[in-house]
């Protein structure tokens, strides 16, 4: 018996080795094998045979990417998650994972409305985006701009400088956050007026309880003086420090000047070094002195799904892909309550603290954000796993004199089910 054609082999797996089988029984008892070929035609049904059981399996064994699903944080809807999403989104280093919202659990009419609203009320929205559960699920860009527009956040750089100082405490530049300015800078500090002064520390600028009168009254005196640490310093003192919230951007410079004067580098390149090129951020703009200190308080450029990047950062407490950037205790101190700042907000680390009201659902979520003039946002909501980016025109408003912050609050956090 002789098999023609080599459609023989493309009989499946399970019936061509049946075939092979009762060949071989009927050659074997009929004695025309011999004892050679009797081996030869066991070890070829038994190659058969592993190839039939060996395949399908190996198909299981596929290597995942590495993503959210590996994250190590809280997983209380992993369940649900797996029941209803697409597969783990992958940490956006290069480029973000793409769902559609209802995927993600958020309502594409409600975030429809937002947009209308950008439309309608908002000429000087450059952009918004939402991330959910570690997927861009909306993406939409103003007024001519793209993706590859990198804006002026203002006073967003501040909560960059926070991380910065996290960091910079876990390598040993600065001792704590009890360390004193005057122990890094005593030549200014050697002809105060006020030996309060002395007793302001890193922790008093991080909370904005310097006790200084703020700069921020007079932007232009303070940009245009030709030493802005000195300018800070001659201000007279309001409170004692640590006493009292008052925001106050030239004390933030401080932080810049610290951490270039004991790494060497300068802040910027100190933040590509440790942050920005380990999340795949590109800042190519930071704006500096007279005396080369990139500014503390201000003066960074970054694209919007940049600030998504740093926001998703904050949301997996300064995890990376199995990387602790920034340290996880430190994010932890940042984002709680520091001290009161008004009536609406508290304040941690350079963040702003807030308890948003869904009143469409309600329901309220605890959030905290990085926040910049004109408009710049960058919205952190742990409890519906969420990060939202809006940037806009500092030079416009909207049309009835509504906060950008209102696109946030009213749309697309409702828009979480």
């Amino acid at each position: 018996m002789r098999f023609h054609s080599p459609l023989f082999l493309l009989i499946p797996f399970p019936f061509n080795t049946y075939l092979l089988y009762n060949l071989f029984i009927g050659m074997n008892t009929s004695g025309l094998l011999s004892e050679g070929m009797v081996i030869i035609m066991r070890k070829l049904i038994c190659y058969f045979m592993a190839c039939f059981l060996v395949l399908p399996l190996s198909g299981c064994a596929k290597e995942t990417d590495s993503g959210i699903a590996n994250d190590t944080s809280d997983t209380s809807n992993t369940s649900e998650t797996a029941n209803s999403y697409p597969a783990a989104a992958v940490w956006p280093v290069d480029t973000w994972s793409i769902s559609t919202p209802e995927q993600q659990g958020l309502n594409s009419e409600m975030l429809g409305r937002a947009d209308k609203e950008i439309h309608d009320n908002y000429p000087n929205v450059y952009s918004l985006l939402v991330v959910r559960h570690g997927y861009l699920v909306y993406e939409k860009y103003y007024q001519g701009t793209d993706a590859t527009n990198a804006n002026p956040v203002f006073s967003v750089t501040k909560s960059v400088m926070s991380a910065l100082t996290g960091i910079a405490v876990r390598e040993g530049l600065i001792s704590s956050t009890g360390q004193k300015l005057s122990e890094f800078f005593p030549e200014y500090f050697a002809q105060i007026d006020d030996t309060q002064k002395n007793d302001i520390t890193i922790q008093n600028v991080l909370t904005m309880t310097g006790g200084l009168e703020s700069i921020d009254s007079d932007y232009y005196s303070y940009f245009t003086s030709p030493d802005l640490l000195k300018y800070v310093l001659q201000k007279p003192l309001s409170d004692k420090p640590g006493a009292a919230f008052a925001y106050n951007t030239g004390l933030t410079h401080f932080l810049s000047a610290i951490i270039t004067d004991t790494s060497g580098k300068s802040t910027a390149d100190f933040a590509d070094e440790n942050l920005f090129s380990k999340i795949g951020i590109s800042a190519d703009n930071w704006e500096s002195d007279g005396n080369g200190y990139n500014y503390g308080g201000t003066g960074l450029y970054l694209k919007p799904l940049d600030m998504a990047k740093f926001g998703f950062l904050y949301l997996h407490n300064g995890l990376w892909d199995g990387n602790q950037i920034i340290p996880e205790e430190w994010i932890k101190e940042s984002t709680q309550k520091q001290i009161t700042a008004n009536s609406t907000a508290d304040y941690g680390y350079l963040f702003w603290l807030q308890t948003i009201e869904d009143t469409a659902n309600g329901k309220e979520y605890a959030a905290y954000r990085a926040s910049g003039m004109g408009g710049q946002y960058i919205m952190i909501v742990p409890d519906l796993d969420m990060v939202v980016v809006v940037t806009a025109d500092s030079d416009m408003s909207s049309k009835d004199g509504s906060d950008t912050l209102k696109i946030i609050t009213d749309y697309c956090i409702p828009a979480a089910e």
